[in-house]
């Protein structure tokens, strides 16, 4: 199971649209796939997904139902929790309290392959929770300079409470493959000289009208259009989400079977000085 916090530094980045078409794109590999809308105060994971929702966390954290129970299957092929909206119990929430929801969606989250955290814009106490569960960390940004200086921001905060966390950035509204390459190449630039991490590029997306066709529709794009240029560009988000852990998984269970066979190796060679 990967649980992955998808964040931006500042808002109107077109982070929840990615996120649920990310999770929508996963989903169509086959992967059980979990969104769960941590923007505490003003969650529209459903919105963007264009689906009523019963049961929201706003219903969970009032009447001190399971998490489950908010569980609701999309079109797309994956779950979503949905915050819901006009909560006040939801946005006044804090910090005991929010830490043991993230610990009912970790307990959740092993039923899961994949789960994906759409979190508040920007940093602090509302955000910190769930950067603190996760494996990985997809910062949404654009070209812009304010919003790149607040992704910085937002990276510097994210190690700071969670040291081993994998970070990845997608540049998003970009002209060009190569702008975004450009974009990442500098951010990955500064916070290598200071910070001292490695920063990953997990891709740039496209700018293109019918992003905001389907968000308007209350579509997700991946799905509403997926031969169009930023569906395409967000494979490679959804790739690099998909292959976080594959190569400690790997040499963990390499590690197990050596382990197995020393065991089984050693038997059989005192099984052999016995009969000897």
């Amino acid at each position: 199971m990967k649980t992955v916090a998808i964040c931006s530094g500042k808002g109107g980045v077109g982070k929840t649209a990615l996120a649920c078409s990310i999770a929508a794109i996963i989903a169509g590999d086959q992967k059980r796939v979990l969104l769960f809308d941590g923007n505490l105060g003003l969650p529209n994971c459903d919105v963007y997904c264009g689906i009523e929702v019963g049961c929201t966390l706003g219903h969970i954290v009032r009447d001190g139902r399971e998490l489950r129970d908010a569980v609701v299957p999309t079109k797309a092929g994956f779950d979503l929790i949905s915050g819901g909206s006009g909560w006040k119990e939801l946005a006044q929430l804090e910090g005991a309290e929010i830490d043991a929801l993230v610990g009912d969606l970790m307990v959740l989250a092993d039923t899961y392959d994949h789960v994906l955290i759409d979190c508040a814009p920007g940093v602090g106490n509302r955000v910190f929770p769930f950067l603190r569960a996760s494996q990985g960390l997809m910062v949404v940004t654009t070209s812009e300079a304010a919003s790149l200086m607040d992704g910085y921001a937002l990276l510097k905060n994210a190690w700071d409470v969670n040291p081993s966390l994998t970070a990845g950035l997608v540049v998003n509204h970009v002209g060009s493959p190569a702008q975004g390459r450009g974009v990442a190449s500098e951010v990955q630039g500064i916070v290598g000289q200071f910070l001292s991490q490695e920063l990953e590029y997990w891709g740039s997306i496209r700018h293109d009208s019918l992003v905001a066709r389907a968000c308007a529709e209350r579509r997700i794009f991946a799905s509403a259009f997926p031969t169009a240029g930023p569906s395409q560009d967000l494979v490679d988000a959804a790739n690099a989400i998909m292959g976080l852990g594959v190569e400690a998984e790997a040499t963990e269970e390499i590690s197990m079977l050596g382990r197995i066979k020393s065991v089984f190796g050693k038997k059989t060679e005192d099984s052999e000085d016995k009969a000897a």
